[in-house]
């Protein structure tokens, strides 16, 4: 769900301790950012999940906070494409939309719709983490989200 943390060039920003293979496993560049934020004074920053993206207590950490705000820009090389996001194609943006609804329909009433990027607002990763009955939706509606195929 929430743009993966979760493709890494280099720890230019963390200093020792890169892996050269990062760039090309997920998982692996997911935990060299999560050291790098922590080496740049993130101490409880947590690893991503076992998929490479942002797992519980990532939505600890507020974007907007300036020590966080100093930390992402010093490991932002460490995110896949600078962590920039593509503009996606609009019937990836109707499969989240999609997604969405199917969210809301199977009992996380307050599931938002994706932002115009395709992105989905903070609030969804922080509900998801409240909701007990966000893992089962997910379950159910993962078969609209364009990686899975999408509903289009």
């Amino acid at each position: 769900m929430a743009c993966a943390v979760t493709s890494l060039l280099g720890l230019a920003a963390c200093g020792p301790g890169s892996t050269a293979g990062a760039a090309s496993d997920p998982r692996a560049a997911g935990l060299a950012f999560a050291q790098c934020m922590r080496n740049n004074g993130l101490a409880n920053y947590p690893d991503p999940d076992p998929n490479g993206r942002s797992g519980a207590g990532h939505e600890a950490f507020d974007p907007n906070d300036p020590k966080v705000k100093a930390a992402t820009e010093k490991c932002r090389s460490l995110l896949p494409g600078g962590g920039q996001h593509k503009a996606p194609n609009p019937e990836a943006v109707k499969q989240l939309v999609a997604f969405a609804q199917c969210m809301r329909d199977n009992g996380v009433r307050d599931f938002p719709d994706p932002n115009a990027d395709g992105s989905f607002p903070r609030s969804a990763e922080q509900g998801a983490h409240n909701d007990p009955s966000f893992q089962a939706a997910s379950e159910k509606c993962r078969k609209n989200l364009p990686q899975h195929g999408g509903a289009g």
